[in-house]
């Protein structure tokens, strides 16, 4: 009886122990993420960084449905426009889960796409493009796609970033009955003082 009541007894200090273990094991798999996304919001604060600390000549052009004005902004506005590009960040260990990385190596491009996409509908960015050159580590172009879902309408942006060039920013608005109204802009900062 002493014996039985000994091995129940280590036999449930076993389980509980091995429980523990498991539950232990468990958190640090979960917490563990050793994926490495493209870091789109620092690459960006530098080009934004650059244009900032050079005397480039920046001008903007606003296309809205079908008026063109095209006006020359300071740096200020040039930091403004450009927030929408890097909020929100998909490195946030928040937002990270919600996105999967897929990688396109296009030889008639010679040329790399790193892609993160995903398929939570009610998250504002849904889709990144990085487009790579051929050795894999200099930016040629970026692409960001998000959505917006208002009470009144929806709204689908197209966003466009040439390094050491310009962005672009596409804005489709579609309110109920079809009514549909665009908006178009383009930063340069190509042309140097």
């Amino acid at each position: 009886m002493k014996n039985t009541i000994i091995v129940c007894t280590l036999f449930t200090l076993l389980m509980v122990s091995c429980t523990n273990n498991t539950v232990k094991v468990k958190d640090k798999v979960n917490n563990n993420d050793t994926v490495k996304f493209f870091q789109v919001t620092q690459y960006l604060q530098g080009q934004v960084k650059e244009v900032n600390a050079t005397p480039y000549f920046i001008y903007k052009i606003e296309i809205n449905n079908n008026k063109q004005d095209s006006t020359p902004i300071n740096t200020a506005i040039f930091n403004q426009l450009s927030q929408q590009f890097l909020k929100p960040d998909i490195n946030d260990p928040e937002l990270k889960p919600q996105y999967r990385e897929s990688i396109f190596e296009d030889q008639t491009t010679k040329s790399f796409t790193i892609s993160y996409a995903t398929t939570n509908k009610a998250l504002e960015l849904q889709n990144i493009e990085i487009l790579l050159d051929e050795d894999g580590q200099t930016v040629k172009r970026l692409f960001l796609r998000k959505f917006y879902n208002y009470s009144d309408s929806s709204a689908i942006e197209q966003l466009s970033w040439k390094p050491g060039e310009s962005f672009q920013v596409n804005r489709s608005v579609q309110k109920p009955g079809n009514s549909e109204s665009t908006r178009q802009l383009l930063v340069v900062w190509n042309k140097k003082m």
